[in-house]
């Protein structure tokens, strides 16, 4: 059963099959408005312990981390076309067991390189998964953007930091928007704010 989450809430990464989730996908979903297109983008930024960027993940800088760890399924510049399809529009899959050694946080966070504010778009949505990119098996987690008022007038939203502790991975969904109007200002704040 997926959790529905919430500003601040911690959750434990567990597999549906029990265990600890390494092996993951983090999916955004929206569509598009009134017939035009909407271009959003997901981002993971890698952070070491004294809160240095180590890489960002996305569609301006690379699609794969330098180890493997990450890989960003590509672009969609245009959202759902006739109503959600079920499936996300673009979607990172993660290996936490090949992050680099000195990696101890990663954040996700979404843009709208289209500047359509978060409010306006169908649907969006990002969610936490066991499964691939064409078949999801188990839902760990889903944030719905377009249900909370929050995010109205606002372009970037942080969804959430992964975390090491005491040598676990746990997830805090931050669920916040910005004011920032690039990735690299969100990254910035991300330092600043949620690590």
């Amino acid at each position: 059963m997926a959790i529905n989450l919430v500003k601040g809430q911690k959750i434990n990464l567990q597999k549906g099959s029990g265990g600890a989730l390494i092996k993951f996908c983090v999916g955004a979903n929206w569509g598009m408005v009134n017939g035009n297109d909407v271009d959003l983008d997901l981002w993971a930024a890698t952070f070491d312990g004294n809160k240095n960027l180590v890489e960002a993940i996305g569609c301006f800088t690379t699609f794969d981390s330098s180890t493997g760890a990450m890989h960003h399924s590509g672009d969609d510049r245009g959202g759902d076309d006739g109503g959600d399809d079920g499936l996300d529009n673009e979607i990172i899959t993660v290996d936490l067991s090949k992050l680099q050694s000195n990696v101890d946080k990663v954040a996700f966070f979404l843009t709208s390189y289209s500047g359509n504010d978060f409010a306006t778009v169908p649907h969006a949505s990002l969610r936490i998964y066991e499964g691939t990119n064409e078949r999801v098996t188990n839902v760990i987690a889903k944030y719905d953007i377009g249900t909370d008022s929050s995010f109205a007038g606002h372009v970037v939203m942080v969804a959430g930091v992964f975390y090491k502790h005491n040598g676990e991975w746990k997830f805090n969904a931050v669920g916040a928007p910005t004011k920032d109007r690039s990735h690299t200002d969100a990254i910035t704040t991300i330092k600043a704010k949620y690590l």
